[in-house]
């Protein structure tokens, strides 16, 4: 059976810390491919500042370059809020006998019970989440799974990837830009460049 991971996200942009996560993703869990999924709109975040979908997932592409990484425009396709369950619906159709598993970060994972379905999302994939915050300890989320998921937990649906955090996020890299700063070595070359040439988040 095809071992598929998936990691949404509003990559807005997409950055370094991205594919350090998603490279300890792939190792740990010995994924066949990930599938990185840019939402069309995100229905937890206001993103008042979010470039068009195409920019997003050129970026991606010049992101996660490596052939283990597809980049989908399946929710941009779909358009209107990206919700994760019809996301999986969707995929399962596609990849009939594949074993999904949903990479999420920690604070995405303790709001997991006001998701679209959430029991309907842990019957589709298991959830990895990243413990990689200085706030929250693996104790917490372990917690917060046996509070509001306890049956799945026990089935090992919801499991957690410890990783060294890197200290940066897309919102740091459009305030860099705003502010006239470099963003060099927190994005890739590649998508370095798109950025520069397209002068996004100026």
């Amino acid at each position: 059976m095809e071992k598929i991971g998936i990691f949404g996200g509003t990559y807005n942009p997409p950055h370094v810390g991205h594919l350090n996560i998603v490279s300890k993703f792939v190792a740990e869990y010995e994924l066949d491919r990930v599938l990185i999924i840019p939402t069309f709109v995100p229905p937890h975040k206001v993103t008042p500042d979010l470039v068009p979908a195409r920019d997003r997932l050129e970026m991606c592409r010049r992101t996660f370059s490596d052939p283990i990484f597809e980049v989908s425009d399946i929710e941009i396709e779909r358009q209107g809020k990206s919700y994760t369950y019809d996301t999986l619906i969707e995929l399962k159709g596609l990849y009939k006998k594949a074993q999904f598993y949903f990479l999420c970060g920690d604070d995405m994972l303790l709001s997991l019970h006001t998701w679209h379905k959430p029991k309907g999302i842990l019957d589709y994939c298991t959830i990895v989440s990243t413990v990689r915050s200085d706030d929250l300890r693996l104790e917490d989320l372990e917690a917060y799974a046996k509070e509001y998921f306890p049956a799945e937990f026990l089935e090992g649906k919801i499991q957690f990837m410890p990783i060294e955090p890197l200290e940066l996020s897309s919102t740091e890299i459009r305030k860099k830009r705003k502010n006239g700063e470099s963003v060099e070595g927190l994005v890739t070359p590649a998508t370095l460049e798109y950025i520069e040439s397209g002068g996004l988040y100026l």
